[in-house]
């Protein structure tokens, strides 16, 4: 049995940036024992898991610094180097409700959002981009309350159709672990 396998697709994943990426430097039993039982089951080893197909059995990195042994995450990598800009303000909980759309030459244009505080509502106006981030099931939900998504799902929910695009909210692939005997 092997200790683990690592298999880094520089290619895919890269090898600079911010946030850092590594492998732990010592695995339980039970991901030693699963990893072999499910090679031994069929299940094919992906080496390159990263690449735009998760089906097989894989290690995933950490984002851990190798060097210091230390968490490497968001906050670290993005908001601490930038924390005391004054134009940067972090406002926590927030409950962002929809994406304001204003249509330009015919097409509509993400300038802000408009979200819950403290009991009030509150309209934060971009000057250049909207970005959204908020996980694979609030972003898509996100831009469905906005009126960007599939229109028979909009009009039943009776949101005004602003962007059609059927793929908003489709295809979500999140399995942990997979039978062979499906």
């Amino acid at each position: 049995m092997l200790d683990h396998r690592e298999h880094y697709d520089h290619q895919a994943i890269g090898t600079r940036g911010p946030i850092s990426a590594s492998y732990s430097k010592k695995y339980s039993v039970t991901h030693q024992l699963c990893y072999d039982t499910w090679l031994g089951m069929g299940m094919p080893e992906n080496v390159a898991h990263h690449s735009g197909s998760n089906v097989g059995v894989w290690t995933n990195p950490v984002s851990v610094n190798p060097q210091d042994g230390k968490r490497s995450y968001a906050a670290s990598a993005y908001y601490a180097p930038i924390a005391t800009r004054p134009n940067l303000v972090v406002l926590t909980d927030a409950l962002v409700e929809e994406i304001v759309l204003s249509k330009e030459d015919d097409k509509w244009m993400a300038t802000g959002v408009r979200f819950q505080h403290a009991g009030g509502e509150f309209v934060a106006s971009a000057s250049r981009e909207v970005i959204i981030s908020a996980g694979s099931v609030k972003s898509p939900q996100l831009l469905e309350l906005s009126g960007i998504g599939n229109p028979q799902i909009l009009a039943n929910a009776s949101i005004e159709v602003k962007v059609a695009n059927p793929n908003v909210g489709e295809n979500l692939q999140d399995h942990l672990s997979k039978s062979l005997n499906e």
